[in-house]
């Protein structure tokens, strides 16, 4: 069985030995842990940071694209463990959460000094989630690996808890950290198009052991100016212009079923879509609750039955969305 956080240190240690060369300033905590922050990352420690967000078992790799006579970067993301690597390792689904007495007028309240969701592999060994019960997975790894989006780096206490839920050493808790509006985040992201489009798949209850590879391309969002602002263009990329592709294996008889089901889960089937994502935030009077969450897919699916032979695709681009979105 391989071990998914041991696979992921090799890719932190690539970073640690090429620290200067990638932008990454790194901190060894009092406690032991080791915190990277690659909120000035290169290009190079982006594509790294979306390969550790998928355990190991994925390759990001660079590409371009076309938005309507518009030159923009671009990934291809390729994995043959689609479970493991998207939905047990990259998925963001684990909420840390630091909260502290805070006394203000006599009175002592909780106050939230760190939140954000984690990926990558600490969440295999963790296994706080629901999510866990459908997968069998285990990792036996005596290190963790977790990713965190953020601009607020963690602190020894924040990192307990992940040492703790995941019961590792502390000196073998690693923590690799980008902001949403940075080059790196913007990596990073998109490096998501192949989980995303899972993600959704599992959604509408299209059922996960049928799949066999996944790949995906996307346009890689410019940076925004602030991490609000950077919530968006991320997402309308994948909304937009992300495509997947995916290979089953599943009798004639479930093909019919499936290639059924998959007309659900393109973007552009959910009654949210149709406006820049920042824009369907606002109407929803910044409420995650108030907006379909059937959107957030990719745009185009394609779906390879190696049984039969047989292929499909649903879905449609849409360059004029992502326009409005980038601002062109």
């Amino acid at each position: 069985m391989m071990n998914i956080n041991d696979l992921t240190l090799k890719l932190v240690n690539k970073i640690l030995e090429n620290k200067d060369l990638l932008g990454a300033t790194v901190e060894k905590l009092s406690s032991g842990q080791t915190v990277i922050d690659l909120t000035n990352g290169t290009w190079e420690a982006g594509r790294i940071l979306g390969e550790i967000c998928m355990g190991g078992l994925g390759s990001v790799n660079f590409n371009s694209c076309n938005v309507d006579g518009h030159f923009f970067p671009a990934l291809d993301v390729c994995t043959s463990e689609p479970i493991i690597s998207c939905m047990a390792s990259q998925l963001a689904g684990w909420s840390v959460k630091l909260k502290k007495d805070v006394e203000k007028d006599g009175i002592v309240k909780k106050k939230v000094v760190f939140q954000s969701l984690g990926s990558g592999p600490a969440r295999a060994k963790a296994r706080g989630e629901t999510l866990f019960d459908e997968i069998s997975y285990t990792d036996a790894s005596n290190c963790a690996v977790i990713v965190f989006e953020t601009r607020t780096m963690p602190d020894e206490e924040v990192m307990a808890i992940v040492t703790e839920k995941c019961k590792v050493p502390a000196e073998k808790t690693y923590a690799v950290c980008a902001p949403t509006a940075s080059l790196v985040g913007s990596i990073q992201v998109a490096a998501r198009i192949v989980e995303t489009g899972i993600h959704k798949l599992h959604e509408i209850h299209f059922p996960l052991d049928a799949l066999m590879d996944g790949f995906g391309s996307v346009p890689i969002a410019p940076v925004a100016k602030d991490d609000f602002a950077a919530m968006g263009p991320p997402n309308d990329a994948m909304f937009a212009l992300g495509q997947t592709f995916y290979t089953i294996n599943v009798d004639k008889e479930k093909e019919v079923e499936l290639f059924e089901l998959l007309k659900k889960a393109p973007a552009s089937t959910s009654s949210s879509y149709g406006k820049p994502f920042n824009v369907i935030f606002k109407e929803a009077e910044f409420d995650f609750y108030k907006i379909d969450p059937g959107l957030f897919a990719p745009a185009l699916y394609t779906l390879n039955n190696i049984k039969t032979g047989k292929t499909m695709t649903v879905g449609r681009l849409d360059n004029n969305l992502l326009k409005q979105s980038f601002g062109l």
